[in-house]
């Protein structure tokens, strides 16, 4: 098994390997927490699963031995290398290259005939909310994603309102998710290990109905009004969109929010409601 310290530092070894920074490389070295992330995921013989930035392949080791097939995006070429030498199972499949660059509705009539397919993934941290936005908009097939990210990223990911980890990316993911947080994994899970504990979530595709026509400009939108943390609904809509601080207090005040109000009081359903008053606004003005 992949899946321990002593092993991972022998595979290292042998190719004359260290875990890349700029890669945010940090070998999962317990085989428990593998297991746990399997079994959360319930993946079973019918079950496609798409893995991004697999490392040495110690997740993958397991999902291979309990899924249909496994498709792999790999960046660093001297992982693809550790990958291809040491798992040689038919229903892998190793791509190397950039995820966020491949073709996803292409590349998954690799798991046509899977009944279902999920992503399980250790994140790589420095480029965790870009990958998960690629899965949730690119693709109309997954529905079910399982990662492994840091810790506090989970909690924005997971946040909800009237908590401190609650923000724009909590809104994008409610957005179009429903988001739980499933299990904590201690830094010594690690090899290296990081500075900060990680954990697993699991991210429900799910179709909400929000009448939004220019989700770009709603995105915008959120982002503008949690900008100035600390800040209230108003300071953010006036400095966001450099308007009269007098003219946003009245718009409030007609849709009966108070003017000490924040962004992070509200939630996605009245946050898309505030946005589509805010056009209307604009487009009366």
């Amino acid at each position: 098994m992949i899946a321990n310290i002593s092993k991972t530092k022998e595979i290292l070894n042998k190719y004359n390997l260290n875990a890349k920074k700029q890669l945010g490389q940090n070998f999962l070295v317990d085989g428990n927490i593998i297991k746990r992330i399997v079994n959360e995921a319930n993946v079973d013989k019918k079950t496609g699963v798409l893995e991004i930035g697999p490392g040495i392949g110690a997740l993958t080791e397991e999902l291979v031995i309990n899924s249909q097939k496994v498709l792999c995006y790999e960046k660093d070429s001297d992982m693809v290398k550790i990958l291809l030498d040491n798992l040689h199972q038919d229903n892998l499949k190793i791509v190397e290259g950039d995820f966020l660059k491949v073709d996803l509705d292409n590349d998954l009539h690799y798991f046509d005939d899977c009944e279902k397919v999920k992503v399980i993934s250790n994140l790589p941290y420095y480029i965790t909310t870009p990958i998960i936005i690629k899965l949730l908009e690119d693709n109309n097939r997954i529905t079910d994603f399982y990662f492994m990210v840091q810790k506090e990223v989970g909690m924005r990911l997971t946040g909800k309102p009237k908590s401190k980890d609650y923000g724009s990316l909590s809104v994008l993911i409610d957005f179009q998710a429903n988001a739980e947080m499933c299990f904590m994994v201690k830094k010594t899970c690690f090899y290296p290990s990081p500075n900060v504990d990680s954990c697993v979530i699991h991210l429900e595709k799910a179709d909400k109905n929000f009448p939004i026509e220019d989700k770009k400009d709603f995105l915008q939108f959120v982002q503008k009004i949690f900008a100035l943390r600390r800040k209230t609904l108003v300071n953010n809509l006036t400095v966001g969109y450099n308007l009269d601080k007098e003219e946003v207090k009245t718009f409030l005040s007609n849709l009966n929010y108070k003017e000490t109000v924040r962004s992070e009081e509200l939630d996605v359903r009245e946050i898309v409601k505030l946005y589509q008053e805010f056009l209307l606004t604009k487009k009366n003005k």
